[in-house]
């Protein structure tokens, strides 16, 4: 194996730890919050998650056993509509950091994608990770909609 496939292997596997760690913050996330909206929004990202953990895994065990790149074109998960008696989108203070949290781990995820892209010397690669960075960045706008209106009322 060479170097540069070395470093794309472990950078991946780097890429499935933020994703389990980021399934499972979310999914506590969504168990504490007592905010209907809140729980929602939780809920959508440990999916969107949860499907990146597992894409990466395939390319994982792919890479390791022979260096092929996976196919993935990525994934729409809608979000869970409100309900008719939902209040308006309040969240308490622990509910504030969490979204803090999130935005910073949505960051973190980004920023290896990024790298991750440039590395791939593979079109099939490049076009995941591409993928990839634009779920983490819809991630990003929807947290970061929430803080916005959480802080503004």
């Amino acid at each position: 194996m060479s170097e540069q496939h070395k470093e794309t292997v472990d950078a991946v596997r780097r890429a499935m730890e933020i994703e389990k760690e980021t399934f499972d913050f979310y999914t506590v996330a969504g168990q504490k919050t007592s905010n209907p909206a809140g729980k929602r929004i939780f809920r959508w990202l440990a999916k969107s998650e949860e499907i990146h953990y597992l894409k990466m895994t395939e390319l994982y065990n792919s890479l390791q056993g022979g260096g092929h790149w996976v196919f993935y074109d990525g994934v729409t998960i809608d979000l869970e509509p409100a309900e008719a008696d939902e209040p308006t989108v309040k969240f308490d203070t622990d509910d504030g950091k969490a979204l803090e949290i999130a935005l910073e781990i949505e960051k973190k995820a980004l920023s290896l994608f990024e790298e991750l892209e440039q590395r791939s010397t593979d079109p099939e690669g490049k076009a995941m990770f591409r993928t990839l960075i634009q779920e983490e960045k819809e991630h990003s706008r929807v947290i970061s909609m929430k803080y916005e209106i959480l802080f503004s009322q």
